[in-house]
């Protein structure tokens, strides 16, 4: 075939003549290759005519005139019908290559022109929206031409076989110079059939074929009355057959029009029959077609006269497995250096056609014309119409329904063989299946031999419906004696009439069914994988044609099983891409039959399609979390480039799976075996150092670039939630702001120094990088030489560039120069130190964090870009660092897509000298009681070379903590004298009890500093107000005695931890008193939850409107007092309360009172430090809580207050004389009255009760 079939379908069966060979459709390339086949036979001095003209055989001068048919054909069909083709073609072999192909040598050229294709830019899909009209306007023979080569070769090198008649010849051109001296006795020798070692003398074959003879007239050895002669001569013994005349004019060659050798086609047909004698005669399909070549070039040291095709341009020849080719070409026939001819050694092409003018080919497309319409097809007409009369006929009548039905129900495989049944012959040929010695075929004179020649003539001049019967009807023949091979190719032939019929097919999957039973048969039954494969061929052509793409898939697919390895891997490949071109799009099919395309490349060893096809499927699976495909993909990537010989691309995919944690121990071993291979290769034949240059995109170790912290050395280096960090010291600046801290100049600059969330480091600080390195793989991996890699910069301003990782991992390694008196510390440049870790071997799945020291030494930034480390002592990488700032969510198209800010962490400010805050608590305990108080110590280093002032503490659990002044250390909280109630004149506002400033040595102008290198002491006391495992936040910041123009304050975050147990259960309630009005009865329960006694010391009542007291305490009697407030273990104690309202005498609203009832011989004061600041605090916390939940009820216009006029809080105070431990519990937010401070009371109600905590719980 000559041109590629299209894959876009044409709308009616016959398609108009097109002006060019490229406009056929699948239609036409079909009806072609299924073409009335003409034998050729010529004689001696008849070919040396044709060589002349550079053209090696009279067949190969006839080839291109058969191909199209100028003009409009009209056979008839069975019924007398005229059928109007418009592209009618025939199709011309040498009668000694009429035989079939060795189908493995076939492959084995299918191989060497696949090798020989380049693949053309890859078109990369990703998503459905890759899939475009760029895309799909393009071809799949444009995309794959190695594929077009393949359907090439399949249709065209065929050859006779028992089951089909297509390749028998229905013709026989007898051709003869006009200087044989004995015409009719050539001609005689030339074809005759009764010679027993005739091509075509086989059983199956009809040797009773038209005849048409051709004399060839050469005026420069013959004169034109010698011509005339042996016409008369031949035209008198052959009356009845017409006899064309040709000459061949008497002139010097002339260089031929350029279509004459796209016409004569000659170079590839040679190197595709010598490619195919080297596969015969070579025992390994595998042969390269370059042996051919070299034979060839052997024979003219000068010139070679068919060099290798490529890309391949076939024409539709068939060749026979043989031995030898037959006289393809000699040197004296390709430089015309017989009879005179000039040589044409010097030409660098060689000239087809050299002595043919246009007159001349016209003169044979019309001899061609001529004989297709007056003889070659009437002879059809004539043989359609008996066969149908004599054979067909019966069969479809009564009695052959009759006769059909007997034989399937009493047939038997023991008949008698006769000329008119099936015969057993011995299995001869290249194509014999192993342990097969015999094969079962019908004679050409059986009835069953005539219905599937009459079907094939019946296709070959384009009547589709009436082969489909004839097909159909002598399937059942053929099924009923078991000739399964004959079966198989009715069965083909019933779909291909389908899809070639211009009218809507019954159902898809009867088309399927016929074309699946044929190739299971012919794999199965008759094991002829080759006819498998064209089957295959013709059924996706056509499935293209009617654009079924979701069908070709599955017919491609099964032909892909283990006996062909290039094949399958041609039919995956197009496969996938099938799957593109569907109405929806199926990309992710489309990458795993790609994948599976590439395995078998690989396999068949055409490890540039293999390479090409794993390089497609990357492209799907890259984004996708589909870890165990990719890590094969870039495995089978880094294979392929490692035979072509890209040993950087192939250290490139293997450094890619090294981190592969879904394989075997061996194999993560073999993985890295084989990449520090191939990288020592690559380098060495690269000349890089591996120590120093960068290999990118090294998997081992894996990095969490989100995870990388940078701390100063007095900071905790576990400090998680990062956002809840930079949420408290937004709200810590907003209050230094609000009380005066910041003022001026500051204000901006500390917002800013919030928003731009750098590390700020003072000159000579270290500062340290915290990495996590995890191994993923279950064996060990050695790290050498680790150090960060940073760049300085003058400006103290955040860098607002966008970095390029890709770019970045090229960096190579940086040299320094050790710092004295240090092992690990090294000098770059002046601008910043750096820690060198020499070794770390990090074990099977281990996960380390490594710290790193920074030191810088010049002011300015210093930007922390990745690290350097070496893989086991070979491989040098660079791994950028680079971390996503806050999720942009301010435009709608930040929304719409996933858009990072950018992140300053990494970006350190180096400023002039600063203090350096430095913290330890000491006597903080692991665990402690609900309410419960105990001190700890707070120590205040100052490390820095600056004065430290100004230091600030936001707190995540501020009812849980209190600090004091340092005179306060040591203090009895609870120790006082008999004071009675008190008085306390306070700010009724709310306040943030999270935010307190920390006491510091005051100087002569009161302002609290420490000096660089001192200590103070400060204490806090720590209260268990919730039951449960806490993590305690510690923001602090602080500022430098001297002003800094690059930072406003520094700060320092602190965690500690701590766990509360359970103590008292407490239930409290409230009922209006039924004696008085105005007052209300107080009901409270106390369990006690653990196995020490607790004593109840004291309860206080705090309010500006009520007071308490005791009702079921008798509070002058010891006893009773023991008995309602000494708590044994497990056990529960209740007392009564009456709640008064304060006389108009004690009354002051703008003053809160204090009710103590002391069970003890002294009172605990209440306006002291911390007991007051723990009570205000819980209180706060619960406003404000309060407030929150009924916002949308309160009035705007109204400030909050701390107490409403009618609120009530107790505080109830315990301790454990056998522990020594103390506590309280308090009891927020009775409101007893809906007052408020300028409104009178309401009449008495039953009051509601909130608290702070659940009273009904373990508090």
């Amino acid at each position: 075939m000559d041109k590629q079939l299209p894959t876009l379908p044409a709308a009616d069966t016959r398609s108009p003549s097109p002006a060019i060979m490229s406009t056929h459709t699948p239609r036409d390339e079909l009806a072609r290759s299924f073409s009335p086949l003409v034998a050729v036979v010529a004689s001696q001095d008849a070919e040396e005519i044709c060589q002349k003209n550079h053209i090696p055989s009279f067949a190969d001068f006839l080839k291109p005139f058969g191909n199209l048919i100028e003009g409009r054909v009209s056979p008839r069909d069975w019924q007398g019908i005229p059928i109007a083709v418009d592209n009618f073609s025939v199709r011309f072999r040498h009668v000694d290559k009429l035989g079939e192909p060795n189908h493995q040598a076939v492959m084995g050229v299918v191989d060497d022109h696949v090798r020989a294709r380049k693949a053309p830019e890859m078109h990369e899909i990703r998503t459905q929206g890759d899939v475009n009209d760029g895309y799909l306007d393009t071809s799949l023979d444009e995309r794959m031409p190695w594929y077009a080569d393949f359907r090439k070769l399949v249709m065209s090198l065929r050859g006779i076989s028992e089951h089909e008649t297509f390749d028998h010849p229905v013709a026989v051109f007898i051709a003869i110079s006009s200087s044989n001296p004995d015409p009719i006795g050539t001609i005689t020798q030339l074809y005759n059939p009764n010679i027993p070692s005739f091509t075509i003398d086989r059983p199956f074959v009809d040797p009773n074929i038209l005849r048409y003879y051709v004399v060839l007239h050469d005026p420069n050895t013959t004169s034109d009355d010698q011509a005339k002669a042996t016409f008369e001569k031949v035209k008198n013994r052959w009356v009845c057959i017409a006899i064309c005349f040709a000459s061949i004019p008497n002139r010097d060659p002339i260089r031929p029009p350029a279509y004459l050798t796209t016409t004569f086609n000659i170079t590839s047909a040679a190197a595709s029959e010598s490619g195919l004698s080297t596969h015969t005669r070579s025992s390994s399909v595998s042969s390269n077609l370059s042996s051919s070549n070299s034979g060839l070039q052997s024979l003219n040291n000068t010139q070679p006269p068919f060099p290798s095709p490529t890309p391949l341009e076939l024409s539709n020849v068939s060749l026979e497995s043989s031995t030898s080719v037959d006289r393809i070409v000699t040197p004296d026939i390709i430089q015309g250096e017989n009879n005179g001819a000039p040589s044409s050694s010097s030409s660098s092409t060689v000239q087809y056609g050299r002595y043919l003018t246009a007159d001349d080919v016209t003169s044979c497309k019309a001899m061609v014309r001529e004989f297709v319409v007056q003889s070659l097809i009437p002879f059809m007409e004539r043989n359609i119409q008996h066969w149908n009369e004599q054979v067909a006929s019966a069969r479809r009548g009564l009695t052959g329904r009759l006769f059909g039905a007997s034989r399937r129900l009493f047939g038997s495989s023991s008949r008698t063989h006769s000329s008119q049944s099936l015969q057993t012959i011995a299995a001869t040929g290249p194509n014999v299946p192993a342990g097969v010695n015999q094969v079962v075929v019908y004679p050409y004179t059986a009835p069953e031999a005539q219905m599937r020649k009459l079907a094939d003539f019946a296709f070959m001049i384009r009547d589709y419906k009436f082969a489909h019967t004839i097909y159909d009807t002598v399937r059942r023949d053929y099924a009923t004696d078991k000739a399964f091979k004959y079966h198989a190719g009715t069965q083909e032939m019933i779909g291909i009439c389908l899809l070639m019929m211009n009218q809507p097919m019954r159902t898809k999957v009867d088309v399927d069914r016929n074309f699946e039973l044929a190739v299971q048969q012919y794999l199965a039954r008759c094991r002829s994988p080759f006819q498998a494969t064209r089957t295959t061929v013709i059924y996706y052509e056509l499935l293209k044609m009617h654009r079924m793409w979701k069908e070709v898939p599955t017919a491609l697919v099964r032909m892909t099983g283990e006996d062909s390895d290039l094949r399958s891997a041609l039919f995956l490949e197009q496969a996938a891409h099938c799957f593109l071109r569907a109405p929806r799009p199926m990309v992710r099919k489309y990458g795993f039959h790609v994948v599976m395309a590439a395995h078998r490349y690989g396999k068949a060893l055409q490890r540039q399609h293999a390479f090409r096809c794993y390089k497609l499927a990357s492209f799907i699976f890259e984004d996708r979390l589909w870890s165990v495909a990719k890590s094969h993909i870039q495995f089978a990537l880094g294979r392929q480039a490692f035979h072509l010989g890209l040993l950087e691309e192939a250290a490139t995919y293997f450094a890619n799976v090294l981190a592969d944690d879904k394989q075997t121990p061996q194999q993560q071993a073999a993985h890295i075996r084989e990449f520090m291979f191939i990288y020592r290769q690559y380098t060495s034949q690269a000349g890089i150092d591996p120590l120093k240059e960068s290999m990118p995109n090294l998997g081992l170790p894996v990095i969490d670039d989100q995870c990388v912290q940078v701390t100063l050395s007095n900071e905790q280096s576990h400090t998680e939630n990062q956002e809840e960090w930079m949420t408290m010291e937004r709200e810590l600046v907003e209050e230094n702001i609000a009380e005066g801290f910041f003022s001026g100049s500051k204000k901006a600059l500390a917002l800013q120094q919030h928003d731009d969330k750098r590390v700020v480091c003072a000159v000579g600080e270290p500062a340290i990088v915290h990495i996590e390195l995890h191994n993923p793989l279950q064996v060990p991996i050695e790290l050498n030489d680790i150090v960060l890699g940073c760049v300085h910069r003058e400006s103290m301003k955040p860098t607002k560039e966008s970095r390029d990782a890709k770019v970045e991992a090229y960096e190579v390694m940086i040299e320094g120069t050790p710092v004295p008196d240090s092992n690990e510390m090294f000098d770059f440049g002046g601008d910043f130190h750096l820690q060198k870790i020499a070794n770390l071997t990090l074990e099977p799945l281990e996960k380390r964090q490594v710290n790193l020291a920074l030191v810088p030494r010049k002011e300015g930034s210093i930007l922390i870009k990745g690290i350097h480390y070496t893989l086991n002592n070979l491989v040098h990488t660079f791994r950028p660092i680079i971390k996503k700032g806050k999720r942009l969510n301010d435009t709608l198209e930040h929304r719409l897509s996933v858009a990072y800010g950018l992140d300053h962490t990494l970006d350190l400010l180096v400023t002039s000298p600063m203090p350096l805050l430095d913290l330890a608590f000491h006597s903080v305990p692991e665990s402690i009681l609900s309410g419960q108080v105990v001190q700890t110590v707070l120590e205040i280093n100052n490390k820095g070379n600056k004065g430290l002032t100004a230091l600030r503490l936001k707190s995540s659990h501020p009812s849980f903590i209190c600090i004091g002044n340092p005179e306060d250390m040591d203090k009895e909280i609870y120790a006082g004298e008999a004071s009675g109630n008190e008085t306390l004149a306070f700010d009724n506002k709310l306040y943030d009890p999270s935010v307190m400033s920390v006491p510091l040595p005051n100087e002569e102008n009161d302002k609290g500093v420490v000096h660089s290198g001192k200590t103070t002491l400060v204490p806090l006391w720590i209260r268990g107000d919730r039951i449960g495992k806490h993590t305690f936040k510690f923001l602090f910041s602080y500022q430098s005695e001297e002003d800094n123009p690059a930072i406003a304050h520094r700060v320092l975050r602190y965690t500690v931890n701590l766990q509360v147990l359970p103590s008292l259960k407490i239930n409290a309630f409230t009922r209006p008193s039924a004696a008085t009005p105005q007052e209300y009865i107080l009901g409270i329960e106390v369990e006690n939850l653990q196995a020490a006694e607790f004593h109840l010391t004291q309860l206080n009542a705090a309010s500006r409107l009520w007071t308490v007291v005791p009702l079921s305490i008798q509070m002058q009697s010891r006893e009773d007092v023991k008995a309602k407030t000494y708590i044994p273990m497990r056990q529960t104690t209740f007392a009564y309360y009456k709640i008064c309202k304060l006389q108009e005498s004690e009354h002051d609203p703008s003053k809160l009172n204090i009710t103590k009832l002391s069970f003890g011989d002294t009172e605990i004061p209440f306006d002291t430090v911390p007991l007051k600041t723990f009570a205000l605090n819980s209180r706060t916390l619960w406003r404000q809580s309060n407030i929150q939940s009924q916002h949308s009820h309160q009035n705007e216009t109204e400030e909050p207050s701390l107490y409403n006029l009618g609120d009530l809080d107790l505080t109830l105070y315990w301790d454990i004389p056998s522990m020594k431990r103390h506590g309280q519990h308090y009891i927020i937010g009775i409101s007893l009255a809906n007052l408020s401070d300028n409104v009178p009371p309401p009449p008495p109600a039953r009051p509601s009760l909130s608290l702070a905590l659940p009273i009904d719980t373990k508090a």
